[in-house]
């Protein structure tokens, strides 16, 4: 990976963090909409599941991005961080549901994840 697609990774990572943290730190304040644990695991498995089946699908869109002479490369890392980012979308939104903050960090971990992809994308 080049230096500034790994630095745009590591944003992302920073701001999917931030994203996280504030979910967490809200989840304690706010009142569960998911309770059980049938129910929680089944928000679990759809937002992991969910989570890493757009891993493939972001690379090849990345990389056919990267490759074409139209975008800027600027354009190419702003995708990519948000990309790593999203995942602690789906992380904040399960912990919100739930108030689950341990399972939730199962999710943020495809952060890791994407980032790792990113080897993929030149």
């Amino acid at each position: 990976m080049k230096r500034d697609l790994i630095l745009a990774g590591l944003i992302g990572l920073l701001v999917g963090a931030a994203l996280y943290a504030g979910a967490s730190a809200l989840s304690t304040r706010i009142p569960l909409l998911v309770q059980g644990a049938l129910f929680a695991t089944i928000v679990f498995a759809f937002l992991l599941l969910l989570a890493l089946l757009e891993v493939p699908m972001m690379v090849l869109g990345l990389r056919q991005m990267a490759r074409s002479a139209s975008p800027p490369r600027r354009l190419v890392c702003v995708t990519f961080a948000i990309y790593v980012a999203f995942a602690a979308f789906y992380a904040s939104l399960f912990v919100l549901l739930t108030g689950q903050i341990v399972w939730g960090l199962a999710i943020v971990a495809v952060c890791l994840v994407r980032l790792v992809s990113g080897r993929w994308v030149e």
